[in-house]
């Protein structure tokens, strides 16, 4: 016969609240700031993630929903404020847009850069001769 009144052997089983891990996810928060935030160790909460599915799942949902709150807000403070750095920031984010930096290897004469290196070492070197002399 069994004794059914046995100490448990071990630390007490961790349960996570699912709506409290929904709400945090909403903020986009790292694994060690929703581990504090549920009071639980770090490896905790990563063992119970990695052997859980539908935890997975309302970390990814909630962090997808939480971008989807940012850039929601971007676009009301664009249209609100009317400004025009928030609508430069979401075009670059957004469409891939950017600003534009032309490397020049030639100046408008059409001498090449390496020509113009050349001239800037005989410079230097005639600067050197003349200190020496």
């Amino acid at each position: 016969m069994a004794e059914e009144n046995k100490n448990p052997v071990g630390r007490p089983r961790t349960e996570i609240d699912v709506d409290k891990l929904r709400s945090i996810c909403l903020l986009n928060c790292t694994m060690p700031e929703i581990a504090a935030y549920l009071e639980i160790p770090l490896r905790t909460l990563e063992d119970k993630v990695r052997e859980n599915s539908e935890y997975q799942a309302i970390i990814k949902e909630g962090r997808e929903r939480g971008k989807l709150s940012v850039r929601r807000k971007q676009f009301q403070i664009m249209e609100s404020d009317n400004s025009v750095t928030m609508a430069i920031w979401l075009g670059k984010q957004l469409l891939g847009q950017r600003d534009k930096h032309d490397v020049v290897t030639e100046d408008k004469t059409g001498q090449k850069l390496t020509e113009a290196f050349d001239i800037i070492a005989q410079m230097a070197r005639n600067k050197a001769d003349d200190e020496d002399a």
